[in-house]
């Protein structure tokens, strides 16, 4: 494809203009690295075009665009990789900036282009969590308590880098630990029995500190993610509570997502691999790799995942795709340890994009406001949202 044909198929799709056929032939262009310099130049000129105008200072160019090239690093991305540079590009390009709204072509009369108040750093979250053993004793975790932290029964607790092990001696004896994560915090544990969890920001779970008996079962709340060591003669099950939502999650295969936050109105089950069922009350379903079930007023829906955005998390990303500013905020407090509060209507505001959760929260907002659609006041950890219209 020529730079020709390629830049009017750019502006077709940028104004929702494009035909399915030309879209197919632009997908294609884009997966196959066709004319990848013009697309940089065309990023580039966007942000240069547009960004300015929402009285962003030249420093921030610099800081934009190094969140948006980072998500083109193979290493970091959970993407097919025939969908990376079509991502990458439509969560850039078409709307000059990290985050693209659903209406772009929704267009108002604004004399000023909103700004966000500066403030202090509102700093991402890290590799932080609380231990509590047996006995009630806590011990802070993180990255730099390294070694061996304490003794429980026959088993032995180390932490290396963010990561807890518990590494089991024999013996029968059980004891219950328990691992918190606070808002701004996350961990990573290997179980007695070699399974691994990832915990996201605001959550836990209790867990034996030895397997013994038929079956291997913990508990949890918030969100985490599991690769369960395959013991089929020992059958493992995650108990899940969030707020007045209960159900039981058996596992059958190996890889899967949980996420049971109290504020929000589901909880949900993604399977990557394997098989899991999950159950509530006498309602029981059984997932095949690609779905999801949803806890609702007592009700289970399933439905195809969306396994990218599910996990996005888990790979040190946001990604929303036509998700409400109520939705992301909720994300975002957890991860920058912040209070929200909402001034005006803001209930048709959806956002679909991506960026690193290393950046720091005032980037983030940026990218935002760039849409011309939300504005942010920020006081110290204290964020305001609203429409931009009413600024």
């Amino acid at each position: 494809m020529t730079a020709q044909e390629l830049k009017l198929l750019l502006d077709k799709y940028k104004q929702n203009n494009i035909s399915p056929d030309e879209k197919a032939r632009l997908m294609d262009a884009i997966n196959n690295g066709e004319q990848d310099d013009l697309l940089r130049e065309d990023i580039l000129r966007s942000l240069q075009g547009i960004v300015p105008s929402a009285g962003w200072e030249e420093e921030d160019h610099a800081a934009i665009l190094h969140a948006i090239f980072q998500v083109d690093q193979p290493e970091r991305l959970t993407v097919v990789k025939n969908k990376r540079r079509f991502y990458l590009y439509a969560a850039a390009a078409v709307t000059a900036g990290i985050i693209l709204t659903t209406s772009l072509l929704y267009k108002k009369d604004i004399e000023k282009a909103p700004t966000l108040a500066k403030t202090q750093v509102l700093a991402p979250g890290s590799n932080k969590a609380m231990l509590t053993l047996a006995d009630g004793t806590q011990i802070p975790l993180d990255s730099a308590a390294n070694g061996a932290l304490a003794q429980q029964g026959n088993t032995q607790i180390k932490n290396s880098n963010g990561n807890l092990s518990y590494q089991a001696n024999g013996g029968n004896e059980v004891m219950y630990n328990t691992v918190t994560t606070p808002h701004g915090g996350q961990y990573q544990l290997t179980l007695a029995d070699g399974s691994k969890v990832w915990l996201n920001a605001a959550s836990s779970i209790r867990f034996p500190t030895a397997f013994v008996g038929k079956e291997r079962q913990v508990s949890i709340t918030g969100e985490a993610y599991f690769e369960i060591a395959q013991q089929p003669s020992h059958p493992f099950s995650v108990q899940v509570k969030a707020a007045d939502k209960e159900m039981t999650v058996k596992v059958l295969g190996t890889s899967f997502n949980i996420m049971a936050y109290a504020d929000e109105k589901a909880v949900k089950t993604a399977l990557v691999d394997g098989a899991v069922q999950v159950q509530y009350g006498n309602q029981k379903n059984v997932l095949k790799p690609g779905l999801e079930a949803s806890l609702t007023d007592n009700t289970f829906a399933i439905a195809p995942a969306d396994l990218e955005q599910t996990l996005a998390w888990k790979d040190g990303k946001f990604r929303f795709r036509s998700t409400n500013i109520k939705t992301i905020m909720r994300q975002l407090s957890r991860w920058y340890d912040m209070d929200v509060a909402y001034n005006g209507d803001v209930s048709d505001i959806d956002l679909t994009g991506v960026i690193s959760r290393r950046e720091d929260a005032s980037n983030l907002f940026k990218a935002l406001e760039a849409t011309q659609r939300v504005h942010f006041e920020v006081n110290g950890h204290n964020v305001t949202v609203s429409p931009a219209t009413l600024h």
